[in-house]
């Protein structure tokens, strides 16, 4: 009794097949697309424009957002809001406002290859205003609420040093 050998390419065949049938469907899917709106305002730190100062907004209460909008300050300390898909603007809602400005040891900014780490930076924004999970008393005042129109007059005055009450 003789075997008939099968084709060679019959097991290719197989293969790719499988291959596409535990691959799945267009892969991860895609979080919801929201509708931007603009947003930017000043910034100033003791009294003065502050420059290179980090700004973070997190969606805080009901906001649906998936993950807030960010920007840096300009030397003039205005600032424009990046949602964090890197298009310009923020989703509608209510958000919480975290401050972040790195030095080095001798006050100096840190430069931009700088690691924060190896060069020991410190940041000079109290910690009212830097916290990212603040004391409630200072939750309040870093709230921001963007409405359906956008916000383009987000001011506020932060300090550096210990928290004033």
């Amino acid at each position: 009794m003789r075997l008939e050998r099968s084709p060679v390419w019959l097991p290719l065949v197989f293969f790719f097949a499988c291959a596409g049938l535990f691959s799945g469907c267009g892969g991860a899917p895609k979080p919801p697309e929201e509708k931007l709106v603009p947003a930017s305002g000043a910034i100033t730190l003791d009294g003065k424009p502050a420059a290179a100062v980090r700004i973070r907004l997190t969606p805080i209460n009901e906001t649906v957002s998936v993950g807030g909008a960010w920007a840096v300050t300009k030397e003039d300390g205005t600032f424009s809001l990046t949602h964090w898909t890197d298009k310009p603007g923020i989703g509608v809602g209510s958000y919480l406002i975290t401050f972040s400005k790195l030095v080095k040891p001798d006050g100096t900014p840190l430069g931009e290859r700088d690691s924060p780490a190896l060069v020991q930076a410190r940041d000079v924004i109290a910690p009212q205003w830097s916290n990212p999970t603040p004391d409630q008393r200072f939750a309040v005042m870093r709230r921001v609420d963007i409405p359906e129109g956008g916000k383009t007059d987000i001011k506020f005055e932060i300090t550096s040093g210990p928290a004033k009450k």
